[in-house]
């Protein structure tokens, strides 16, 4: 006799719809419920025109609300205009301390539809504010730039524009002398930069900046090195005295740079010399040059690595 062979339970389709409608009917009944939750909601002050903080308010505020399932989840998860909105605009004076009650964070609660708040915190909110002025500050990059091996970041990095405007209280934009960009690394850069970086927040509703973002330019080449020949070497701040000799009396210098760079210096963008007075007061008879150099290269060494001074007495 021929046994027929059992379904296995979790393979049945009957199983799993039942399941789901459980699931569903159980879902529906419990946001048909009503419930009580904590709600965290936007906080926004605004102030007189003639005004500014200078405390940061917090950003939001926990309301305990109450309202059926299917209302809290839409007032969590689908409200987004949900808020506290304190407006003070028309304040004819505004305190230099001014306390925002309990009562009145719960009054300025705005799109809270079909749910009742029962109770908001904190339960009250200070301000201190102040005269409201503007400034003209200096950008300071925090960006760092490690070009890819073989190549070299040429010069200074360029912002754009280099100062910005801050507006807030006076008593802390008057005490502000730079504003600083976000803090970035651009690493294994292999070719020019040119890009926008975000000024940082973190005065946020105390200090307002504009713009908000400046422009980074960097020249990034390959990196290269040259010697250059026959540069004199002169004597400053005084004549050579007689009977002093340095030798030898012209040098070659090996720079480090951007093949563009590079390609475009001559021995006459270059100079070396020696101080007057350090020939009178040296004793060794091994003087190094200075040696100047335009801004966007850098020495590796010069050939001969010092010069020889040497003095002749007559008789």
């Amino acid at each position: 006799m021929q046994k027929t062979k059992k379904k296995a339970w979790y393979k049945s389709k009957s199983f799993w719809g039942s399941l789901l409608f459980a699931i569903a009917l159980w879902s529906y009944t419990s946001l048909n419920s009503e419930y009580q939750t904590i709600v965290e909601i936007p906080l926004k002050i605004t102030l007189p025109p003639n005004r500014a903080l200078e405390n940061i308010p917090p950003e939001n505020v926990f309301v305990d609300v109450k309202g059926t399932g299917w209302n809290l989840f839409y007032l969590i998860f689908l409200n987004n205009a949900k808020i506290c909105n304190i407006d003070l605009s028309r304040e004819a004076y505004l305190d230099s301390i001014y306390r925002i009650s309990k009562i009145d964070l719960q009054r300025s609660l705005k799109y809270l539809k079909n749910v009742n708040p029962i109770n908001v915190l904190p339960e009250n909110v200070q301000l201190i504010t102040g005269k409201i002025e503007e400034y003209e500050v200096l950008v300071n990059p925090k960006i760092t730039i490690i070009p890819r091996e073989g190549f070299i970041l040429v010069g200074k990095p360029e912002i754009d524009p280099l100062k910005v405007k801050i507006k807030g209280n006076d008593r802390i934009v008057s005490k502000i002398n730079k504003w600083e960009t976000e803090n970035i690394l651009f690493d294994n850069v292999n070719s020019p930069l040119f890009t926008s970086v975000n000024l940082i927040d973190t005065l946020k509703g105390v200090v307002s900046v504009t713009p908000k973002k400046v422009i980074i330019k960097a020249d990034v080449q390959q990196s290269a090195e040259i010697i250059i020949d026959d540069i004199p070497v002169e004597t400053i701040n005084g004549s050579l005295p007689a009977g002093h000799i340095i030798q030898p009396p012209i040098i070659s210098v090996v720079i480090q740079g951007g093949v563009d760079v590079l390609s475009e210096i001559t021995k006459f963008d270059i100079s070396a010399f020696i101080e007057f007075e350090k020939i009178i007061n040296d004793t060794t008879g091994i003087i190094k040059p200075v040696i100047n150099l335009p801004s966007n290269v850098s020495l590796l060494r010069i050939e001969p690595p010092f010069l020889t001074h040497k003095v002749i007495t007559t008789k």
